[in-house]
């Protein structure tokens, strides 16, 4: 598995036009992950912040059936991460979580996605990028209070119509949901993704690509 996040960093250290810089220091309950981040980014913290960790892509659980990144671990522009909190706190004035699926992801593996889901609705071109290559992307959901995930008419990455915000065959239900999601977003400074329901991009957008893949803790030896 080391060889594979190796590789990943060969391939996004031979891009050109992106660079690595040091961690400043954050507050908010978010914190700085290593000097080796790069500058202007943290971590968020779903603990302290009372959200829900389901990063999929930290396990074998999604689209690809594969584990691509080293673990469960949400990097954000910092702006972008307030803007997230503040979503929390308005989804927990209706008894409600925010479900993070996925935050900033590596350049390398978007190409990877590419190579599966060669469909520009649903996975950014390789050289355009997407936000998520950028930190300022955001893929979620909402939770209740008995943790249940509110009904959205379809489940996080199906790339098909039905995950379209306005998908005419929605039961009230859930495009009462969608609705709702929609609208915490879009009061804490995102702007939703018409393709897919779960996907917001924050207000700003002119951050660079980032080739940055963490690093994890290793398990304590016995």
């Amino acid at each position: 598995m080391k060889f594979f996040y190796g590789f990943l960093l060969l391939i996004a250290f031979g891009l050109s036009g992106f660079s690595l810089h040091t961690v400043n220091q954050s507050p908010n309950g978010l914190r700085p992950v290593s000097d080796s981040l790069p500058k202007g980014w943290t971590e968020i913290k779903f603990d302290s912040l009372d959200m829900v960790n389901r990063m999929v892509y930290a396990d074998t659980a999604n689209f690809m059936h594969q584990k691509l990144y080293p673990c469960a671990r949400c990097m954000l522009r910092p702006e972008v991460a307030d803007a997230l909190i503040q979503a929390g706190k308005l989804a927990k004035k209706q008894d409600l979580k925010l479900v993070i699926f996925d935050c900033y992801r590596p350049y390398a593996l978007q190409l990877k996605m590419y190579e599966i889901v060669s469909n520009p609705k649903y996975v950014a071109k390789p050289g355009i990028g997407s936000n998520h290559n950028r930190g300022a992307a955001v893929d979620l959901s909402l939770i209740d209070k008995e943790g249940n995930l509110l009904d959205m008419g379809s489940n996080f990455d199906d790339f098909s119509e039905v995950s379209h915000y306005a998908h005419k065959g929605l039961k009230q239900n859930a495009a009462k949901n969608r609705k709702l999601l929609r609208d915490i977003m879009q009061q804490s400074g995102f702007t939703p993704y018409e393709n897919e329901w779960w996907h917001f991009d924050y207000k700003k957008k002119d951050y660079d690509i980032s080739v940055y893949i963490w690093d994890c803790e290793e398990p304590a030896q016995h």
